[in-house]
């Protein structure tokens, strides 16, 4: 575990196996996730209710993460993003809501100013479960905004409850950009991945192993980000 992390960051707390810092570049948390392994994607046959999978989800597959990583406890915030990038592109307004209306390179850039970068695919996934097999890490209405309660509407960071790595609004409230690239028939190598879904989506695509595409210049109301580091 690499406490010791840079002179921009400081140790917030260590409680259990939870250990959290606060990058003093953007002045949000960031929560370490320890290596280990999880079945990645969406087992198909799975009818329960609101579970179907898409045919865009990766099928069942082992994934080893062999080395941690830090991630942010919650989304990147428009406070944060004015701090690091001096302007604010949301249609959204207030510091504690995430950021929205930025693309792929505007989110990879953020995360680099930041001392950070975008977490791959598996890592996010890894992270969102939280430790859970489940398509969701929890009740939906407990831990995710989305277009039933949302109002249709961005909410402020962290105010439904945490998965089991106390990470908040994994799914629900914002798309957010990762470091993976779609490249089968439908989209294209030139178009980058998002997870996790929204305060737009129906509760369908609220899950874990839920998929969005898009070309890196795609700046919408429902995309934002959360950094990852090493």
């Amino acid at each position: 575990m690499k406490l010791a992390w840079a002179a921009s960051l400081m140790v917030l707390s260590v409680a259990g196996q939870a250990v959290t810092k606060v990058n003093l570049r953007d002045s949000l948390t960031y929560v370490w996730i320890a290596p280990g392994s999880f079945t990645m994607g969406c087992p198909r046959g799975d009818n329960a209710g609101d579970t179907d999978c898409f045919d865009w989800e990766d099928k069942p597959h082992q994934v080893t993460i062999r080395k941690g990583f830090w991630i942010g406890q919650t989304e990147v915030t428009q406070e944060a993003y004015q701090r690091m990038i001096g302007s604010n592109p949301s249609m959204y307004r207030g510091p504690h809501l995430p950021v929205d209306q930025i693309g792929w390179d505007d989110a990879r850039k953020y995360c680099e100013a930041a001392g950070m970068r975008l977490p791959t695919e598996e890592q996010w996934e890894y992270a969102a479960r939280g430790g859970s097999a489940a398509p969701r890490y929890g009740d939906l209405d407990a831990i995710a905004w989305y277009d039933s309660n949302s109002g249709d509407q961005t909410h402020e960071v962290g105010r439904k409850q945490a998965n089991g790595f106390g990470l908040f609004d994994m799914i629900g409230n914002m798309w957010e950009w990762v470091d993976a690239a779609h490249g089968d028939a439908s989209g294209g190598a030139d178009k980058k991945i998002l997870r996790g879904g929204s305060f737009f989506n129906l509760a369908r695509d609220l899950r874990v192993s839920n998929r969005l595409w898009a070309t890196p210049d795609t700046r919408h109301r429902n995309m934002g980000v959360r950094c990852a580091g090493d």
